[in-house]
């Protein structure tokens, strides 16, 4: 029987000792260095069975070195299990991103380190893999089965050949995202989720540009404009209520007319394509549909924004995490939200960034958190964080329907 090869990448020589008494006497060969650099090119010298990754070192961090091992052909197959001390937000999903197969909590006992390094080389070790093989098509391509949620979107796209479709809740948009720059796809990947439409442009594995339709207002491109300084509020507002019909986007209309210069252009439809697909990796439901194509349409050649889906999804995945923590604040947009009463005058003494100071101008017990979205011209993620930091320090409350609907009458 070969003897598997496990190497250990911490800066921590505690952490060594401690991994190498309890998988030597297993029969493993143990070997560790201190850095991430180093590590990498420890495993490309002696191929490890597997490799216990640090997620928190000077220089590479943990996941910048799964991402340069996911890019370096004779590394990428090899599986990482991610190691974190008490208190470090990693969120299960992105474990589940660029090779990363697992991950474990410091200190840990070694019964645990012992039980999880056999399964994970049961299960990965010796060439085994959940990817398909070269060759084989992602997956039969099938319709919605009758018992799938009802989505009001039309997935067929005439433009390409139907590849893979399914429902969102058996795979989820970051998997299906994986899998696609896996093989390196160009295509149009279709999202559905009721109403909402999002259209994908993925070349070679990169995303190009993506497209919504009936999504929130927040993902317009006019607020993406407007935080990058291209255009001002009052500028865009005098445009759109002049702009006629017309099939043209409003971007290459702001462009063509010299409101904005490419280069601002550029800008905004990253920022809201990033906003749009992180948006959609909280998608829980719905269906999705890829088409291979290698003629995309004219907005997503000119936009060729080529984002990596790596770091796509490391953004998303952490977002998806706060979101979470979030939501048990805040889960119910309709919430009318009210400063709190300061009769010791505490409060006052306590300075506050900006970005707090001004959406807290916009909390006066009367507005619900969906119009404070609104009124603010963000996003609901940067104004649910910061409504969430100031719940937390008791700057604002809830108020209760009574007491919102009393104040209305009165």
């Amino acid at each position: 029987m070969t003897t598997r090869k496990v190497l250990v990448i911490d800066d921590s020589p505690t952490i060594h000792k401690v991994i190498a008494h309890t998988l030597k006497p297993l029969g493993y060969e143990v070997e560790y260095v201190l850095d991430g650099k180093l590590g990498l090119s420890k495993a490309k010298e002696n191929l490890p069975d597997l490799v216990l990754l640090d997620f928190m070192m000077p220089g590479m961090n943990g996941y910048q070195v799964s991402k340069a091992m996911g890019q370096d052909e004779s590394l990428a197959g090899i599986p990482i299990v991610l190691m974190s001390a008490k208190g470090e937000m990693i969120g299960e999903k992105l474990v589940k991103t660029m090779g990363i197969v697992d991950f474990i909590t410091k200190p840990f006992s070694p019964d645990a380190l012992a039980t999880l390094t056999q399964h994970v080389l049961e299960k990965y070790g010796q060439g085994k893999s959940d990817q398909p093989a070269e060759g084989e098509p992602l997956m039969p391509v099938g319709e919605r089965a009758p018992e799938d949620a009802p989505t009001s979107a039309d997935l067929s796209d005439p433009r390409g050949r139907p590849a893979i479709r399914g429902n969102l809740g058996m795979i989820p948009a970051g998997e299906l995202f994986q899998l696609l720059k896996f093989k390196d796809h160009t295509g149009i990947l279709h999202l559905a989720r009721g109403q909402a439409h999002l259209e994908v442009y993925i070349r070679e594995g990169l995303i190009t540009f993506a497209w919504a339709r009936r999504m929130e207002e927040e993902f317009l491109l006019g607020r993406f404009l407007v935080e990058s300084d291209a255009i001002s509020v009052h500028d865009l507002e005098l445009f759109l209520q002049s702009r006629r019909g017309g099939n043209k986007l409003l971007g290459e209309q702001l462009r063509k007319l010299g409101h904005v210069t490419a280069e601002q252009l550029g800008v905004a439809l990253k920022h809201q394509t990033e906003a749009l697909l992180f948006e959609v990796l909280r998608w829980g439901e719905g269906a999705f549909a890829f088409y291979v194509t290698e003629n995309p349409p004219p907005e997503a050649r000119e936009a060729n924004l080529r984002l990596p889906i790596d770091s796509i999804l490391m953004e998303g995945f952490r977002r998806v995490d706060v979101w979470g923590m979030i939501e048990k604040e805040i889960h119910d947009f309709d919430m009318v939200l009210a400063p709190s009463r300061d009769s010791t005058g505490v409060r006052k003494q306590i300075s506050l960034k900006p970005d707090e100071e001004r959406i807290l101008l916009l909390v006066n017990g009367l507005r619900s958190i969906k119009e404070i979205i609104q009124t603010s011209r963000r996003s609901s993620f940067d104004v649910c964080k910061v409504l969430y930091r100031l719940l937390s320090s008791r700057f604002i409350r809830k108020r209760s329907l009574q007491n919102t609907t009393s104040v209305e009458s009165a």
